[in-house]
């Protein structure tokens, strides 16, 4: 470790990943580039570690951003184990908790969240051994390593965590329970066509589903042994996994001075309140130019994006952020896309049919203008379209919309 880079990532999650990879293709020289991480690992992808990962159909290996050789190939200090404790913008300078210091010339905050935990809502069992959250790779290790050897299985959540984690559980053979406070699958997301589809298809794939249920407290001697929830329901299992949510780490940043907001304030160009800082990925809050507004976004897609963008902008580039809000999700058979943003529809279009054949778009709209679009398993058409209409604001037409037999065009 040097005194001081030019170039300093701290966090070492996928952005950092991005963003290293897209220094090294402009140009990076050796010894220029420090990325600080707190993890155990390299880089890796996020989102296997719910799917693929957790399910057994991938190794550590194979979710690597870049291989663990590529860092020292290209001169770049890869410092892991590494948890920084205060920035000073002024000094330019980073200090970390075992009393080390670096400078730096400009810095990418890419700390990104940490998990919502039933610990801050003193539920009662909460550190039992068997009682998961899903983050970070060493999470999904501990998780796969107690399933392997596991009967039954409860999920906490219906949210992406939630969702994707117990199709992998189901898919390794073990009885999946999923609970979840609200009335139906993900309402904050899902119409309620949708998330009876959702219900109806997880129950066919052998899930049960219990809505309307919080956790009391996690029962066991020396071990997890059951989920009594918070209607009285006792649940046995030999883990569970929970999706709470998280949030983003913004103390240090607030502390140093940085504008804070729901993360760490951005402009269009990813650059905070602090000179020759930029944040990146699930802790930037950042302008929407196509809605409007800010937002802060907790996926692989703005982490990938926002992180190479922000690398070519440390470089010079100066380019403005401005991607419409994109997500994705693989569970059992099921894979849709999603863009933009439905919050304010008055009308949510379904083209296809919600039925055993699994493909079939929802268009949320506005008036005539489409705010949003979930897509799965349809032609590449509706995928462009939606993009397109999203970002042009143009009218859609409702009409062809609603029936699949016409073309969009």
């Amino acid at each position: 470790m040097a005194d001081a880079y030019r170039y300093v990532v701290l966090g070492g999650g996928m952005v950092a990943g991005y963003a290293a990879q897209q220094m090294v293709e402009n140009g990076l020289e050796r010894n220029e580039l420090a990325i600080v991480s707190a993890d155990t690992a390299p880089p890796y992808e996020r989102p296997p570690l719910s799917k693929g990962f957790l399910a057994g159909r991938e190794d550590e290996s194979s979710i690597y951003i870049n291989s663990p050789e590529f860092y020292a190939e290209h001169g770049i200090d890869l410092l892991l184990n590494t948890r920084a404790v205060a920035l000073d913008p002024t000094a330019k300078r980073l200090q970390f908790a075992n009393g080390q210091r670096i400078g730096y010339e400009r810095l990418l905050i890419a700390t990104g969240a940490r998990v919502r935990t039933f610990a801050e809502l003193s539920v009662p069992g909460d550190g039992l051994p068997g009682v998961f959250y899903l983050r970070l790779l060493d999470d999904a290790k501990r998780i796969r390593e107690r399933a392997a050897g596991a009967r039954q299985a409860v999920v906490v959540g219906a949210g992406f965590i939630g969702i994707e984690t117990a199709a992998s559980l189901r898919e390794r053979g073990l009885e999946v329970t999923m609970i979840f406070p609200e009335d139906r699958f993900w309402p904050q997301f899902f119409t309620p066509e949708m998330s009876a589809f959702y219900q109806r298809y997880y129950e066919g794939k052998g899930v049960r589903i219990l809505p309307g249920r919080g956790v009391a407290r996690f029962e066991g001697s020396g071990r997890l042994e059951a989920v009594v929830t918070s209607t009285g329901e006792r649940l046995p299992c030999d883990l569970a996994v929970c999706g709470l949510g998280v949030v983003p780490e913004t103390e240090m940043y607030a502390q140093a001075g940085l504008a804070v907001e729901n993360g760490v304030r951005v402009d269009e160009q990813l650059r905070t309140s602090a000179p020759d800082v930029w944040a990146a990925g699930d802790i930037a809050f950042w302008p929407d130019p196509v809605f409007g507004k800010r937002r802060r976004v907790e996926h692989w897609d703005v982490a990938v994006e926002q992180g190479k963008l922000a690398a070519r902008n440390m470089m010079g580039a100066g380019e403005s952020y401005n991607r419409i809000p994109y997500y994705f999700s693989d569970e059992f058979d099921l894979s849709f896309e999603f863009w933009g943003d439905q919050e304010g529809y008055d009308r949510a279009i379904v083209r296809g049919a919600m039925d055993e054949n699994k493909s079939f778009s929802v268009w949320f709209v506005r008036g005539t203008r489409l705010l949003a679009a979930f897509v799965m398993n349809r032609p590449d058409e509706e995928r462009d379209l939606a993009q397109e209409w999203i970002v042009s604001k143009a009218p859609v037409p409702l009409d062809r919309l609603a029936d699949a037999s016409q073309p969009l065009r």
